[in-house]
């Protein structure tokens, strides 16, 4: 069905006009809010456009601050591995001083060992005498007494300085020739002939010539020839007799018993070689007389006194109390070629027999004094050597004692590098000395001496360990010679016990150092022993000689008389050959 139509067609153009109108403002609106979005979008745009350049700019700002931290970091990184390597090389430049300094310790030490001064004289200031008395004995003390122990001294020694540079030598092998047949002798010599006839009636007797023994002799200044002319006979049943040969300490040789004491004073005695008392006498005399001959008298001289020997160490471990010390001495090996071989000379002490004892040893083991002591009962008193603990660790017969001077002389060698603290020591160990030295001169006896020690020196001991202990609690620098020192006072402390209950021991082995000198001579003048039996041989000699130094006997008489006595004295009679009991034999 067709719609009707309701309007007309002016109404219809109406309509239409009207739709026309506002579809025109619908446009202008249209038109106008498009613009109005544009300019909005435009705005918008260049907004984000602007913030995107801030973008831009900011991670450009992000990025370079990023790179500025990772350059940063690197940079940590490597100051960090700068510290690191910067500390390790400190740390290796200090062990370097260290050992720098250390070597250096050594060098010195060496040197002064070699050619510098051997005092240990320490002079401390009185205030600093004073200051230690004071804290140590307290206000009450015999003030009298006390000056008249401790007397410091007004001059001080010089210190020597020794900077020359030590150098080793080679040994080479020189070829010996030996002198073929019997020496010449010059004819200007000194000849004294003694004519010896047999005793008793010679009825009967037909005389058949002489025989003739010739050697020489020494007598003070000059060498002597001797000739014994014994008278020789033969009886009816035809049997030869004459006067026997006078004994000698060398049989069937050329030498007399004082040109052979006369060597051997020298050389063991004065530190002068064969090699040189043979120049000497060829170039003064004349006679000339083979080294190695001198060394064939040397060896049979050894084998007639061993039973001397043997007596020595027999009298020696009877003593209540013992000093030992050992020194190298170094010998020639007769197995292999090449440097001498390393051995020790052990000596012991005994001060109140007036005994020294020489025995020679490769080793520096224990077993060297735990044998050659095995019957000794009493105090003994050596340095800190590891041998001497372990060989009476489980003898209760032997009380070891300790060596005060070699602890004060760790703290000598620290006063170069740390003079304060060593003088602080120094100074309470020459108070001890000093009492010591003031017993000495009383002539106190054993009681006495105990007494003082216990008044005085005991307090000044419990200081010095106090002082010690303190010591060992600050933070020293560790190898330095004064906690070395320090160290060592500590270690050998509880050693010292025989010092304040025993009034016959020292506070030191010095004894027993100064007899060891003149192997240092020897060593000088020797360089080394010929072979191990050879430094056998010089232990024996020194054990005689030195002994006789401390009863102030002249060797030369005193081993002139022994020869001369050796071969017909009984063994029980053998300890009036010692030294200490030796009397010289009125002829």
């Amino acid at each position: 069905m067709r719609p009707e139509l309701l309007t007309s067609i002016t109404d219809a153009l109406k309509q239409i006009s009207t739709l026309t109108e506002t579809n025109g403002e619908l446009s202008e609106s249209l038109t106008r809010e498009r613009i109005t979005f544009g300019k909005i979008i435009y705005d918008l745009n260049n907004q984000l456009e602007a913030k995107n350049g801030a973008c831009d700019k900011l991670n450009r700002y992000l990025n370079q601050a990023h790179e500025i931290m990772l350059d940063r970091e690197h940079q940590i990184i490597e100051l960090q591995s700068r510290i690191e390597a910067l500390e390790s090389e400190n740390a290796l430049l200090k062990e370097q001083v260290a050992q720098g300094e250390k070597k250096s310790w050594q060098l010195q030490e060496l040197c002064e060992m070699l050619q510098g001064k051997k005092s240990e004289k320490f002079i401390p200031e009185r205030e600093k005498v004073d200051a230690a008395i004071q804290q140590t004995l307290g206000p009450d003390f015999d003030l009298t007494e006390l000056e008249e122990i401790i007397r410091v001294a007004s001059t001080k020694g010089d210190v020597q300085q020794v900077d020359d540079q030590i150098r080793k030598g080679n040994r080479k092998k020189k070829k010996h020739l030996a002198h073929k047949g019997r020496r010449v002798q010059p004819s200007c010599i000194e000849v004294v002939t003694e004519i010896i006839d047999i005793e008793g009636d010679k009825t009967g007797l037909i005389p058949m010539g002489k025989k003739v023994t010739t050697y020489y002799e020494y007598k003070p200044g000059k060498i002597i020839k001797v000739q014994q002319e014994r008278l020789q006979y033969r009886t009816e049943d035809k049997k030869f007799i004459c006067q026997p040969v006078a004994p000698r300490l060398v049989e069937k040789g050329t030498v007399g018993n004082s040109l052979l004491a006369h060597l051997h004073s020298r050389r063991f005695g004065y530190g002068d070689p064969y090699t040189r008392q043979l120049q000497y006498i060829k170039s003064t005399t004349g006679i000339s007389f083979a080294a190695s001959t001198v060394n064939g008298w040397e060896e049979m001289a050894f084998k007639k006194l061993l039973r001397l020997l043997r007596c020595m160490k027999k009298v020696i471990v009877q003593a209540r109390y013992l000093k030992v010390d050992e020194t190298r001495l170094d010998y020639l090996n007769d197995i292999g070629e090449g440097k001498p071989s390393r051995g020790w000379l052990w000596v012991f002490l005994s001060e109140e027999q007036k005994l020294v004892l020489f025995e020679f040893n490769p080793s520096r083991g224990h077993k060297v004094p735990q044998q050659i002591l095995k019957d000794f009962k009493g105090t003994l008193q050596a340095d800190g050597l590891g041998s001497y603990v372990a060989a009476f660790k489980d003898n209760e017969e032997v009380d070891l004692m300790t060596c005060l001077s070699h602890i004060r002389r760790g703290f000598k060698k620290a006063e170069k590098y740390d003079k304060k603290l060593a003088a602080e020591a120094l100074t309470l160990f020459n108070i001890i000395y000093r009492i010591e030295a003031f017993a000495e001169r009383k002539k106190m006896t054993d009681d006495q001496r105990l007494a003082l020690r216990q008044k005085y020196s005991v307090p000044f001991l419990d200081k010095i360990r106090t002082w010690l202990l303190e010591q060992q609690q600050i933070d020293h620098l560790p190898g330095t010679p004064i906690i070395k020192a320090v160290n060592y006072a500590l270690g050998q402390w509880h050693k010292l016990k025989a010092f304040t209950t025993l009034g016959y021991v020292d506070a030191d082995n010095n004894g027993v150092e100064r007899a060891i000198r003149p192997v240092t001579t020897f060593r000088n003048n020797s360089l080394f022993a010929g072979n191990e039996h050879g430094a056998e041989r010089v232990a024996l000699f020194y054990s005689l000689i030195e002994s006789c130094k401390l009863n102030n006997i002249d060797p030369y008489i005193y081993l002139k008389d022994i020869y001369d006595r050796l071969h017909d004295c009984p063994a029980h009679e053998l300890i009036k050959l010692l030294p200490p009991y030796w009397e010289k034999k009125n002829t």
